[in-house]
């Protein structure tokens, strides 16, 4: 807990360090050979610093937040959605092997319909006939002819 608090007084006091630093009274440079400095120089690396600490932190959080608080595996699952306009939308979410078909506004949640559960019954199958040669379109179209 000290590690973290030592590493926080760290951060803070950097600008206050920046600025100690630029302005040392016993700095003496000749002006001809001196080149000047970057205006704000120190302060747009600590700019850099600040935001790649921020970054970090909020993509550690977020995995953090994915890998332990959010659930996962439940009981309702989310199959599709369909935004109707800027607030709404329409949900179709399953729940122990029923699908549920809500309609989502601001002020409510509605259940509009609830099929049936799903049964996983094998595709039927199409018989398929190979049909003879004297049976085409053709061969009776020719036999008629003659």
């Amino acid at each position: 807990m000290s590690g973290l608090r030592a590493t926080w007084a760290a951060l803070l006091a950097l600008p206050g360090l920046a600025l100690a630093a630029g302005n040392e009274p016993g700095r003496a440079e000749s002006a001809a050979s001196a080149v000047p400095p970057l205006p704000g120089g120190g302060m747009l690396a600590q700019l850099t610093l600040g935001l790649a600490v921020v970054l970090v932190l909020a993509i550690g959080l977020s995995w953090f937040l994915r890998r332990y608080a959010l659930p996962r595996g439940g009981a309702i699952r989310v199959i599709g959605g369909l935004p109707l306009g800027s607030r709404e939308r329409l949900l179709l979410i399953e729940v122990d092997e029923a699908r549920l078909l809500l309609g989502i506004t601001p002020s409510q949640i509605q259940t509009l319909h609830v099929f049936a559960p799903v049964t996983s019954r094998p595709a039927e199958t199409v018989p398929f006939e190979i049909a003879s040669l004297s049976q085409t379109p053709e061969s009776s179209h020719v036999a008629s002819k003659s």
